[in-house]
Parts: C-alpha cells; structure tokens; sequence
C-alpha cells in the first residue's frame, strides 16, 4: 500500500496518525515540490524509528515506477511537507498507483496555503488564484505571476504568491529578488499594478519557532534580510474595514 503523508509544516505538526503509519512504512521523503530540510529529516528518523530515503524530481517524476514497485507487496510512506494533493506531482503518483492495483491511503496535516491565508489577517474568501514567483536564472525569466497577480486585483480579489525555494540554502528566494522581478513584469507589462507604495504581506517559517511576518511596501522589500526557511507573500486588494482592523492589530 502507498501512503502519502502530510508532516506539515514543522516538527509539531506531525500528527498521531502519521505517526502510527509511518512506524510500520518503508519512508521516503519528497523534496522536490517542497522543502523539508536536513534537520527535520533526522528528527523523524528519530520519531519514527526508521530510516528514510530522498526523493528529488526524478524520483517523484521519471523513476516513480520504481517506488510503485515497492508499494505493490509492502506498505511505503512518501513524507510531504505540508498537505498531500497539493501538488500535481502527488495527484499522478496516486493515478499510476491505482492503475497498477495498490491501495493508497491519504494522511492530512497543515499547508502553507491555508496557514499564510489565516496568518495574514485577510479573509479567506477574498483570495484569488495562487501563483509562484520563480528564482530567474541564465536565460530563463518568466513573468507569467503578473498575469495572476493582475487578474487577482481586477477582481478586487487578495493574491497568495509562493516563492521559488533553494534547498541548498534551506531558503526561499530573496526578497531583492523579488522586488526585482515584480518591478522587471510591471516594466513589462505597463498595467500599473506594481508600485513602490504596494502592500506586502511577507510571512517566514509558519508555525516554526522563528516564524516571522511583517507587512511593509514593494519599496521597502530589498531592506528585510530572510535567508533561512520557506517564504511567501501575499498582495492584499482593497481591504475591507475588517481586514484594516485585523492588519493593523496584527502587525503594528
């Protein structure tokens, strides 16, 4: 049988129930779509009592058939940081499993979708379509997050932006970074929505115990200095008089 097993978003999160299943699984750990760092790794080696095996984009993606393989006469446990099914990659996991015949069985934990909308102050009913912004590298400089971000305000909708992680240094993207790159699509584009005077939300290592969150301008991006653990941001729209209320009580 294959499990997919949500872990959260930090070491406390990790449920009873994925504590129970994991005891008894082959594991493995997906570190391709999301971020689970060394530490932790070791941390529920502990927990768990067994030894778990990395898995990168070619272990999720192209030699997936080899941990299907394994699930057909043993239980396997893949660890996902946050919520399993978030991410395309898990949904296709699940349909090859169930094309071969293996049972597979979902664990539940927190995501960063639904603990940065909350954190934020911002009404979970105002969020439109969520993109990344991706690290630019040697010819290769997407702006298409614009169009999200753009489509987003024109609905007077609020925008979770995820940010691309390196997990060599165990962080997200830099926030020079990203102001660069959300100035270089305005500079593009020319729709007027990105500004200095822009409201962010930047939200660092939910439910971590460095956990740290600010509200700041685009102009003022550059000056936070976050180079440890995973990062979002979040454009708010016009804010109701709740969400005014619920911003500067948190923030200020």
């Amino acid at each position: 049988m294959l499990f997919l097993v949500g872990i959260g978003l930090s070491e406390d999160d990790i449920t009873l129930k994925a504590q129970e299943v994991c005891r008894r699984c082959e594991l493995f750990v997906e570190r391709y779509t999301s971020t689970v760092d060394e530490g932790r790794i070791k941390f529920m080696e502990k927990l768990f009592g067994r030894p778990i095996k990395q898995l990168g984009r070619s272990g999720m993606e192209e030699d997936s058939k080899t941990l299907l393989e394994l699930a057909k006469d043993r239980d396997v446990a893949v660890l996902i940081s946050g919520d399993p099914l978030i991410a395309t990659t898990h949904k296709i996991l699940c349909i090859g499993a169930k094309k071969l015949g293996i049972k597979v069985g979902i664990v539940h934990a927190a995501s960063i979708a639904s603990a940065a909308i909350g954190e934020s102050g911002l009404d979970f009913y105002r969020f439109g379509k969520v993109c990344t912004i991706p690290k630019w590298r040697n010819h290769y400089t997407p702006v298409s997050f614009y169009e999200t971000i753009r489509l987003n305000m024109q609905s007077n909708e609020h925008s979770l932006v995820l940010l691309d992680y390196d997990p060599v240094a165990e962080s997200s993207m830099q926030m020079s970074d990203v102001a660069k790159e959300l100035r270089a699509a305005e500079a593009k584009y020319k729709s007027g929505i990105v500004t200095d005077a822009m409201t962010i939300v930047v939200l660092n290592r939910l439910s971590q115990r460095q956990e740290f969150k600010t509200i700041t301008k685009l102009g003022d991006l550059e000056k936070l200095n976050i180079n440890k653990g995973p990062t979002v941001i979040i454009i708010p729209a016009k804010l109701t008089d709740i969400e005014k209320e619920s911003l500067d009580s948190m923030y200020k």
